[in-house]
């Protein structure tokens, strides 16, 4: 069975993409600021900041009301006994990996501050040829599914992975 995040993970997005949103705001009002101290007879130059400013806010604002509940909605994973599937989206793609455990290389549980803050973990698997994923663990769940993975890959190939 398919297993979902954690419902903190839905706030963590909030908060991360709202601090983005408030990046991309302040950079939108350089032009209006350059307009008020050095060219005060360029009015479009006002204009086009307020446009982005108004762009960057409105799209913050759905995201954070609507997107975050629809990226956790198709977001899950699911650990087999030769293979470990992800399941992600957004708002317009639906998308999933399979990754044979016989091929993961490296699996890391990583946080920063905000997920620390939260109680959550994110965990890389890392394979030949790619970095997969899981956001949204608790730091319980994610050692354990690290455990997990870590002892499922040992059982294909016994020189692949020591731990």
């Amino acid at each position: 069975m398919e297993q979902k995040l954690h419902p903190n993970v839905i706030r963590y997005w909030q908060i991360k993409y709202g601090l983005y949103t408030f990046k991309w705001i302040l950079i939108s009002c350089i032009p209006f600021m350059i307009r008020i101290f050095w060219l005060p007879a360029w009015g479009w130059l006002a204009m086009i900041s307020c446009l982005a400013i108004s762009f960057f806010f409105i799209k913050g604002l759905a995201f954070i009301c609507f997107g975050v509940y629809r990226k956790y909605s198709r977001r899950s994973y699911l650990l087999g006994d030769d293979e470990l599937m992800i399941r992600w989206g957004n708002v317009w793609s639906d998308n999933s990996s399979f990754i044979p455990l016989s091929r993961v290389q490296h699996v890391d549980q990583e946080q920063d501050m905000l997920a620390k803050r939260l109680g959550l973990s994110e965990l890389t698997i890392t394979t030949a040829g790619d970095h997969h994923f899981i956001v949204g663990l608790t730091e319980e769940d994610a050692a354990r599914l690290r455990r997990q993975i870590i002892e499922l890959s040992k059982l294909d190939n016994k020189d692949a992975y020591y731990d």
